[in-house]
């Protein structure tokens, strides 16, 4: 089913999160994993894996967010419900939000970031956009809107 799911990506898709079969074999890790900072889920209907989302780093207080959805079911509202399966489950479990990156042209995947309550933060080292949702809120007035510290910043 993994396979199958990552066969059918197109140029654009494969360009935008399976660059060198990267996340091909991190999904085929999905089976047994054992990287307890790592965390996957599967969507599938009717035996078909629709799509794929994870986050990474969980052991961190902004843990990363990974998703991708089958290139036939996009614009249909599964990208949307993977990235709200990811984030409630970062939020239920104490994250101060959760950190993604994506390609500068890839404006179907912004529109579902800031769609489901990411900011765009500005530009990552690797030239990507960096975009965080934040589940906390500074106290004080005089930090807010600040950010944490992040290593490698």
């Amino acid at each position: 089913m993994i396979h199958e799911f990552f066969d059918q990506m197109g140029v654009e898709t494969v360009g935008f999160f399976n660059y060198d079969n990267i996340n091909r074999n991190f999904a085929v890790k999905f089976v047994d994993e054992k990287n307890k900072s790592i965390i996957r889920w599967l969507a599938e209907e009717d035996g078909v894996m629709i799509g794929y989302v994870f986050l990474w780093d969980i052991d961190t207080t902004l843990p990363w967010l990974g998703v991708a959805v089958r290139d036939d079911r996009k614009g249909q509202g599964v990208g949307k419900k993977l990235v709200a399966f990811a984030n409630n489950w970062a939020e239920v479990n104490g994250k101060g939000g959760v950190l993604l990156i994506t390609a500068k042209h890839n404006e179907r995947g912004q529109g579902l970031y800031e769609s489901t309550g990411y900011v765009k933060y500005g530009v990552h080292p690797s030239g990507e956009l960096l975009y965080i949702k934040r589940f906390i809120s500074f106290v004080d007035p005089e930090t807010e809107g600040r950010l944490p510290h992040i290593p490698g910043f």
